[in-house]
């Protein structure tokens, strides 16, 4: 599958939105609830004035197949549920890197949670070294 990365429009946000919160459980580290529009929005619109925040949406065939942003140097990728366990994950993670070194970005770090197997595994098998365990305690 031919894969190819285009920055993202407004056009996209109503998709990336879809995205955020049909994974938000294993993708955003951050992200506890699914956004509402209005959340959405106003945090996109933070961002495109972030000189360190970009993201693309990943296309075959014209057809969006994911959704991968650096965010200073933290990834962030989603795939489209239709499209995963194709290696499609692999593809736009190597794409974002040639991105990356365009920009002048010289380390990216990929935040996953400890149940997306599926995320540590792309980092894994693209040579990304696991640094730190991070662990956290809720207290009442």
């Amino acid at each position: 599958m031919d894969i190819k990365l285009r920055k993202c429009t407004k056009k996209d946000w109503d998709l990336i939105l879809s995205l955020r919160n049909e994974f938000y459980e294993n993708s955003f580290v951050m992200q506890v609830n699914p956004l509402t529009e209005k959340e959405h929005y106003a945090y996109m619109n933070k961002q495109i004035r972030n000189p360190n925040f970009h993201q693309w949406m990943a296309v075959s065939n014209n057809k969006v197949v994911g959704y991968i942003r650096i965010l200073d140097a933290e990834i962030n990728l989603m795939v489209v549920k239709d499209f995963q366990n194709k290696g499609i994950g692999s593809m736009m993670l190597s794409l974002l890197e040639n991105e990356a070194k365009k920009l002048g970005i010289h380390k990216l770090i990929g935040l996953v949670r400890s149940n997306n197997t599926s995320s540590k595994k792309i980092f894994e098998n693209n040579n990304y070294q696991l640094k730190l365990f991070r662990f956290e305690k809720e207290l009442d």
